[in-house]
């Protein structure tokens, strides 16, 4: 799977958040594609599955501070016990 093109309208949607978002604690989301995790309590972790390894990596039991947000295309967003974060579909 190579990069994938969009038209001006859907790139605007994506940068904006436009396509919603989860608010999720200790579980895991995967029904949609997700591009960007905002982590919400201190010290937040954080493991997401990468759609396309070739661009995005997976990620494992990574720590993101409050306030941080971190971007990529993924298809499983899972946050651990205890902590909050928002996951926004793109």
């Amino acid at each position: 799977m190579g990069i994938r093109s969009y038209s001006t309208s859907e790139a605007n949607n994506i940068q904006l958040g436009q396509a919603g978002a989860d608010y999720v604690t200790n579980g895991t989301v995967n029904s949609d594609t997700y591009i960007a995790i905002q982590a919400l309590s201190v010290d937040c972790v954080i493991s997401a599955t990468s759609s396309d390894t070739d661009v995005w990596d997976t990620l494992s039991s990574i720590t993101v501070k409050a306030g941080q947000t971190i971007y990529g295309r993924w298809s499983a967003v899972t946050v651990a016990s205890g902590d909050f974060a928002m996951v926004y579909r793109g």
